[in-house]
């Protein structure tokens, strides 16, 4: 797919763009968390969405993990996030123009 080769390698020096963020799926589930790494922690408020959570690597693939499931699956697997990801490119709100 596409979308899957670009969000690869989306994020570059700690940055990732808006529109990229949008297409990164969650990750919900998997077979072994400590499988999970870990690249870096996501606090964005989009027009509908606000990602607030982690942006994670399962196998090849980019997943974003929300706060609530990081908090959830804590208890059995240490989080360590070093990094804050900036987000790049956002769209401007009709109210901001």
């Amino acid at each position: 797919m596409e979308w899957e080769k670009i969000l690869r390698d989306a994020v570059k020096d700690g940055s990732i763009k808006e529109l990229h963020l949008r297409k990164v799926p969650s990750l919900k589930t998997c077979e072994d968390w400590n499988k999970v790494s870990e690249l870096g922690l996501v606090d964005h408020k989009t027009k509908y969405a606000h990602y607030k959570g982690g942006l994670v690597k399962y196998g090849e693939r980019l997943f974003y993990v929300s706060q609530e499931r990081l908090d959830a699956v804590s208890p059995f697997r240490k989080w360590d996030f070093k990094t804050k990801i900036k987000i790049t490119d956002p769209e401007v709100t009709a109210d901001k123009k």
